[in-house]
C-alpha cells in the first residue's frame, strides 16, 4: 500500500480500511513530489515521475520477494464488502496471467467474452482496452521483473503503462479484470467527496501527440490485437460495478453502485 510520510490521516482511513475487510498489509513510503521529482522525465509531470516511482518501488519488492504475486494500492482504495477472502487467496488466479485489474473507473471497457470463475461471485476476463487507473491491481512476480525491465525510461503514466493498449508494456502482458470490480478510488464513491491520493493530485495535462508517437501507438494496439487475438471476441460493459462497501453492515442485499 503506497502512501505518503505526511499523509498520516490518509494512513489511518486506509488502515481502516483494510481492517475492515480482514487482510493485513505493507506500507510502502511514497516518493514525494513535494520535494521536487529526482529527475526530469517530459512529457511527464513530477508528480507522474513519482507516482511512477513508488509503484515501481513496489514491483521491486515483489520481484525479490517469495510469493507468486503481490497486490498494489494506492491510500485512497475503497474495497467492496467482500474482498477479503479473494486477497486472502491467489488459488484464483488465471495461469497466464501477469497483471489482473482490481479496481473500476466506471466507465465503459472492452474485454473479453470468456469469463472464468473465481469465488463469491465474481469472475476474471481478459482487459483487451483502456481501463486507467492504478489504485488497485496484483501482479506476478513475473510481470514485475519485466516491468521493472522495461520502465527504466519513464515514457508514459504508471497507469497508462499498465492498462493502455497503446503501451508496449500493457500489450506484452496478459492483462485481467476481476469483474465487479474489488475496489474503487475513494473519490468515486465517497459520500464525503474524499480527495485523490496526494501521490496523484496533480491534473494529468492535456498533450497533442506526434505523428510519429500516433502511428507508433496504432501499431502497438493493432500489435496487441494479433498478439491476442482480440478482433471480434470481445464484448463492452458500460461500467463495472462495485460491490458496496457498507453493504456487509446493513441488513439488504449487495447492489452494485451505478455507473
Amino acid at each position: 500500500m503506497i502512501n505518503l510520510d505526511r499523509s498520516i490521516d490518509r494512513l489511518a482511513d486506509v488502515t481502516a480500511e483494510f481492517s475492515r475487510i480482514g487482510i493485513p498489509f505493507e506500507r510502502v513510503a511514497a516518493v514525494d513530489a513535494a520535494a521536487g521529482a529526482p529527475f526530469i522525465g517530459p512529457p511527464l509531470t513530477e508528480a507522474e515521475i513519482c507516482c511512477f516511482l513508488s509503484h515501481r518501488l513496489c514491483w521491486q519488492s515483489i520481484a525479490d520477494g517469495p510469493d507468486r504475486y503481490g497486490a498494489v494500492f494506492e491510500d485512497d482504495v475503497v474495497f467492496s464488502h467482500n474482498a477479503g477472502p479473494v486477497l486472502n487467496d491467489d488459488a484464483w488466479v488465471p495461469r497466464d496471467a501477469d497483471v489482473v485489474k482490481l479496481e473500476t473507473f466506471f466507465v465503459r471497457v472492452r474485454i473479453g467474452r470468456r469469463h472464468v470463475p473465481v469465488k463469491n461471485g465474481y469472475s476474471a476476463t481478459r482487459l483487451l482496452g483502456h481501463h486507467l487507473g492504478a489504485c488497485g491491481y496484483l501482479i506476478s512476480k513475473k510481470a514485475a521483473q519485466k516491468l521493472l525491465k522495461n520502465t527504466r525510461r519513464l515514457r508514459a503514466a504508471v497507469d497508462v503503462a499498465l492498462f493502455s493498449p497503446d503501451e508496449m508494456t500493457t500489450v506484452l502482458n496478459t492483462t485481467y479484470q476481476l469483474m465487479p470490480a474489488l475496489c474503487a478510488q475513494a473519490k468515486f464513491i465517497s459520500e464525503n467527496d474524499s480527495p485523490a491520493t496526494l501521490i496523484q493530485v496533480t491534473p494529468r495535462l492535456h498533450r497533442d501527440k506526434r505523428v510519429i508517437d500516433r502511428i507508433r501507438a496504432e501499431a502497438t494496439r493493432v500489435f496487441g490485437q494479433l498478439r491476442n487475438r482480440s478482433f471480434f471476441a470481445t464484448e463492452k460493459v458500460d461500467a463495472v460495478p462495485l460491490r458496496f462497501p457498507l453493504a456487509a453492515h446493513a441488513d439488504i442485499d449487495p447492489k452494485p453502485v451505478p455507473a
